[in-house]
């Protein structure tokens, strides 16, 4: 009768198991399909990318990245891509982390309600408003004006987020370098910055991917000298005979940088998400 029972339990758990990791293996085509019918269609010649039904058994070709390629604003975008992201996660820690800091430890609990507001406004409720403002100061299609705008959504996100890490601190610590004689400036660069170098890995992460794949403002207050990669791929849908080879392609080459940073940062980005979902 026992060993009847452990049976019933071990096949009990075994289709549990089955049955769990089927879940989990469609769950993970549903978020990868669309993915894999980018890299699907890219490697279509143009007669077959975007027939229905589609063709399943085709010979791959490069054609459409060479024509990516051949396109001149590609990699002048690539690099206006490269240095907004960059301009804007650098001033984005350098305003964020001391301001996070300072409401964490000061408990000024209204200026935490004053940042989940502003988390609440849609983005596109400040676009008229940049867009006016950037063409009476002349920042219209210019680095600086991108970044301001990437700005006004990536501040509070990085305070609201850096909060718990900064509380999590304590502030034992901090007093121990204080009496070590170490100023409010040092403790903060030297002490309290390397403790929570997990949450700016991981905001700086959250950061590139949003920064990075943001399409609307740089649409609006972008031109000809700063356009970016999500703008160019806009292009190839724009032109009056849509290519859809061309198109994945160039949307492909658009993932792959962001592909390649959550990869290389994996490993304190999983580490954040769960501290933040802990707290």
């Amino acid at each position: 009768m026992a060993i009847l029972t452990n049976n019933r339990l071990r096949i009990g758990i075994l289709s549990y198991n089955l049955f769990f990791y089927f879940l989990l293996t469609v769950i993970a085509f549903v978020f990868l399909f669309p993915f894999l019918w980018v890299v699907y269609t890219s490697l279509q010649y143009p007669e077959s990318a975007g027939q229905v039904p589609p063709v399943l058994f085709f010979s791959p070709t490069l054609d459409n990245f060479r024509q990516v390629f051949a396109e001149g604003e590609f990699f002048s975008c690539l690099w206006n891509s490269i240095i907004v992201v960059v301009l804007t996660l650098t001033a984005n820690l350098l305003v964020s982390l001391p301001s996070a800091y300072v409401i964490a430890r000061k408990r000024q609990r209204w200026m935490m309600f004053l940042i989940l507001f502003l988390q609440m406004a849609p983005w596109i409720t400040l676009l008229l408003p940049w867009y006016i403002i950037f063409k009476n100061l002349g920042l219209y299609d210019t680095v600086l004006g991108l970044v301001l705008s990437n700005l006004t959504f990536m501040i509070p996100f990085t305070i609201w987020l850096m909060l718990g890490f900064f509380e999590d601190v304590p502030i034992e610590v901090e007093e121990a370098a204080w009496l070590d004689g170490c100023s409010h400036l040092g403790t903060f660069a030297r002490i309290v910055v390397p403790l929570v170098r997990g949450g700016i890995i991981t905001i700086s992460t959250l950061g590139f991917m949003v920064c990075w794949n943001i399409f609307l403002f740089p649409l609006v207050l972008s031109g000809y000298n700063t356009k970016t990669l999500p703008v160019f791929v806009f292009g190839f849908l724009a032109d009056n005979q849509l290519d859809f080879g061309p198109l994945s392609a160039a949307a492909l080459l658009t993932t792959l940088p962001v592909i390649i940073f959550v990869l290389v940062n994996q490993k304190y980005f999983k580490a954040g998400i769960a501290f933040g979902g802990g707290k």
